[in-house]
């Protein structure tokens, strides 16, 4: 049982050195024949033999968390990100709460043996010693393995993934995990690699270059200067290969992530077809492309002129013009904002107000002022300041006023809020 721990151990190694996000290996000394027997007694029923024997010759507890970083691209084959959540604790062994119209006797059925992320159990069925996973919400049980020594094992190959629905469905068949599977194989092979790959082979070709960005994002500048050892038309060519060709909405943002990092000036006349011809573009992956990619004032034009042939409300706005942190934002919504205010508000610090333009709002229209005076706590809240000094003898009689006059609590407690931060800017 020894091996388990050092896979669990090199596991958790590997991890970490590729920037993956771990908490330290959970391993407890193992437990004793009088403290198994302390909980049976407690219980009331014996613990299934293969598990009592890995509290007694591996651990009375573990615990393996793990989870990848968000630059992480996964197959497009697997429905859910893995992550690392598995484990189980002889204090915590408990039979399970199937809920108050549950029947009983069939919470007697079982032990659970680890409690999942989103709340569902984990069971071993004290008949057979089975395991089992349990869904609240769905009130279904998964079979995962019909011995528990086989269900460590088949999970410590998957990489110690998480215990919900989510993770363990698109790795089961109808016995249970199953390392044969298709997706079991794509995970496998993309986890490998993603575990083994150095950065000193990943910078050539551009090919392994790309799968490397995929798996770590562009942030570091040794990426981003890697980059300028291939032909910028080649790259550039590549990434609009990979945003065309990528399915989920979430890689295709990743990759234009990428291509306004290396070659946002390379890709300019691409973006502008984007606009002439017709395509299967989300207009979101073409708005944000357009924000990075184009002369300011052109990409504006194109994003505003578009706005404007349909309804304009909040969230619309702030979703397509949040990119371009751009004063003229501010101009161009002064005429369309309306109650409710929610989007507004958030547009109006994405577009890096002024000190004069928050003043001029809150000395506007109510719907002005309220939405300034949200924007100017989410600004205080981030630390974030305003592109000009304040003038505090104007700003604080007229947020006094407003404090004094606003006849809702919660309006007046922004008022005050924003007096008391006044000093940080």
């Amino acid at each position: 049982m020894q091996i388990w721990i050092d896979r669990w151990t090199q596991l958790l190694k590997q991890l970490e050195q590729q920037g993956a996000w771990i908490h330290p290996l959970e391993i407890k000394p193992m437990a004793t024949v009088h403290e198994l027997s302390v909980v049976e007694m407690r219980l009331g029923v014996p613990i299934p033999s293969e598990f009592r024997d890995v509290l007694l010759h591996c651990s009375r507890q573990v615990g393996v968390y793990w989870s990848l970083p968000d630059e992480a691209l996964l197959p497009m084959e697997l429905e859910d990100t893995p992550l690392g959540h598995f484990g189980w604790s002889l204090e915590e062994l408990e039979f399970p709460d199937f809920g108050g119209d549950s029947d009983n006797a069939k919470e007697q059925l079982y032990l659970q043996f680890h409690t999942a992320g989103n709340g569902d159990a984990l069971l071993i069925k004290i008949e057979d010693g089975s395991v089992w996973y349990w869904s609240h919400e769905e009130g279904e049980f998964d079979l995962l393995a019909w011995r528990f020594n086989d269900y460590i094992e088949k999970v410590t190959t998957l990489g110690c993934i998480g215990a919900d629905c989510g993770q363990h469905r698109q790795f089961c068949s109808e016995d249970g995990l199953d390392i044969s599977l298709d997706n079991s194989q794509i995970w496998l092979k993309w986890f490998e690699q993603y575990l083994t790959t150095t950065w000193n082979q990943a910078m050539y070709p551009l090919d392994s270059l790309l799968i490397y960005v995929s798996m770590h994002g562009v942030k570091e500048a040794k990426v981003q200067e890697a980059f300028t050892r291939y032909d910028s038309e080649k790259v550039c060519a590549a990434l609009r290969n990979k945003i065309e060709q990528s399915c989920p909405l979430v890689d295709k943002e990743a990759w234009c992530k990428v291509l306004v990092k290396v070659c946002a000036t390379e890709a300019s006349d691409w973006v502008r077809t984007l606009w002439e011809n017709q395509n299967d573009m989300p207009t979101c992956i073409r708005d944000f492309l357009t924000a990075y990619c184009l002369p300011k004032e052109e990409a504006l034009f194109l994003v505003l002129q578009d706005i404007e042939q349909g309804r304009i409300d909040a969230y619309t706005a702030l979703h397509r013009l949040r990119h371009f942190h751009s004063p003229k934002t501010i101009t161009w919504m002064k005429r369309y904002v309306s109650f409710p205010i929610d989007g507004w508000d958030m547009l109006l610090v994405e577009s890096h107000p002024s000190a004069e333009t928050l003043f001029e709002w809150l000395n506007g229209s109510e719907v002005e002022r309220l939405i300034a005076i949200r924007a100017v706590c989410q600004m205080l809240q981030q630390g974030t300041m305003p592109t000009a000094s304040v003038d505090r003898e104007k700003w604080l009689p007229l947020l006094t006023f407003w404090k004094d006059n606003e006849v809702l609590r919660k309006h007046k407690q922004l008022f005050n809020q924003a007096i008391k931060g006044l000093d940080l800017w």
